[in-house]
């Protein structure tokens, strides 16, 4: 009897370290990122493309990335190293004043692709894709919630915490 019991006090305390150690490994799986490319790790300059109809996720960007302090903010994409590009569930996009405008509105059924095949983020979401100015070539992509002021503010967290993993696995 004694035994048994010693045995399955064994076999509990086994399973309990089996159960906090695959919590630690799920975790830190969970916390990983996909590896930043060299290009955002050595870029100094970033341009914010706004593509959504919301200017205060333009305004938590530059709130996000100002506290981090890693990149300079610049207003034009050609003086950039990369683009930032905010990608909502709806998108808005830069019509000249020179350009023709229908006289009868004709609006095209919703679709999740903006014009140029681009995928919008789901609503209360935000996608956040880094590109390269020149080719327009996507470097990294997350989709954060940002339906409330709390997520909001941390807009730019997964594309830090990416670049801090990425910089930690390097040294």
């Amino acid at each position: 009897m004694a035994v048994g019991a010693f045995m399955q006090k064994t076999l509990s305390g086994l399973a309990s370290i089996i159960l906090v150690f695959s919590g630690v490994a799920l975790t830190q799986a969970r916390d990983r990122h996909a590896p930043v490319p060299s290009k955002i790790l050595v870029a100094h300059t970033i341009y914010i493309d706004n593509q959504t109809p919301d200017a205060e996720l333009q305004l938590d960007a530059v709130m996000g990335l100002s506290k981090w302090g890693r990149f300079e903010i610049v207003d034009a994409p050609q003086k950039a190293d990369i683009v930032l590009r905010l990608v909502g569930s709806t998108f808005v996009k830069y019509a000249p004043a020179q350009q023709q405008v229908p006289a009868k509105y004709e609006p095209k059924p919703a679709t999740p692709f903006v014009a140029d095949g681009e995928e919008l983020a789901p609503a209360g979401y935000t996608r956040l894709q880094v590109l390269e100015p020149g080719s327009g070539s996507l470097l990294w992509d997350e989709t954060r919630k940002t339906s409330n002021v709390q997520e909001r503010a941390r807009l730019i967290e997964g594309l830090h915490e990416a670049v801090d993993q990425q910089e930690r696995s390097r040294h």
